[in-house]
């Protein structure tokens, strides 16, 4: 494989037609400025532990890139750094990410996923193309910079949802947020059928009595549409857990 990198910055993959899977060599710190521009013959690029930015339209018209591995030392993505990758279904990103540009993930000709990874949990959000307005993607960009209520409450409402897991229990406004629509929030867990946010939603522990059996009730619901018992299974433990039977009350109806 040939590359240009200079300065640990990778400048340049020089791209080779009969090579479609492409692993940058250790010590590269950077993917440069248009690194793999137009690079079509790629299907799958690993980068390197030690590699913390990814510039301005690196990745641009990879129109065939299917996965991307990126490590635990990444803090920023550049403008435009995925434009056109119309055939990556989903984008990993560590809990080091602090930065994010407004367009780094460009046009989608499709539904993909931006899976942001925090203290063990996976955080997953839809982008959606083409963009009516790149508004949403900014504010995204400004949450990450700076996670906060008050960038928070300017996130599109099924952004709020799977991000509030993140960090409900770093900021008291927005775990308020999550308690005060949890119900919401595990349907959608449930519609999009996502077990690991369930998971999630449940440890927080803000499911209630109140609401447990409404859940327990739309689980079943999604089973008899769909035929994934695992969300009833999942909300009905957690009821035998939390809310066990008044053994007082079984007591008094045994004597009758």
């Amino acid at each position: 494989m040939a590359f240009d990198i200079q300065n640990h910055v990778l400048k340049k993959y020089i791209e080779e037609p009969d090579i479609s899977e492409v692993t940058v060599p250790d010590g590269v710190t950077a993917v440069g400025e248009y690194a793999f521009y137009q690079c079509r013959s790629i299907r799958k690029v690993i980068l390197p532990d030690g590699v913390t930015a990814i510039g301005k339209g690196a990745f641009w018209d990879c129109r065939y890139l299917e996965s991307i591995h990126i490590p635990d030392s990444l803090i920023s993505v550049g403008t435009m750094a995925f434009q056109c990758c119309y055939s990556l279904p989903e984008l990993t990103l560590p809990a080091s990410v602090r930065e994010i540009s407004p367009l780094a993930f460009g046009d989608w000709n499709n539904a993909m996923q931006i899976i942001f990874l925090r203290n063990g949990r996976k955080l997953k959000i839809t982008l959606s193309s083409p963009w009516a307005s790149y508004t949403p993607e900014e504010r995204l960009a400004d949450f990450i910079a700076n996670p906060c209520f008050k960038t928070f409450s300017l996130l599109k409402p099924e952004f709020k949802i799977p991000l509030s897991v993140g960090w409900y229990d770093t900021d008291e406004q927005i775990g308020a947020y999550l308690k005060r629509i949890i119900k919401k929030a595990v349907v959608f867990a449930i519609d999009g059928e996502d077990a690991g946010m369930l998971a999630e939603l449940l440890n927080t522990g803000f499911v209630t009595k109140k609401n447990i059996d409404f859940l327990i009730q739309y689980a079943i619901e999604d089973m008899q549409k769909f035929g994934n018992p695992e969300f009833q299974i999942m909300l009905t433990n957690y009821k035998h857990q939390h809310f066990p039977s008044d053994i007082s009350g079984i007591g008094r109806k045994l004597k009758l």
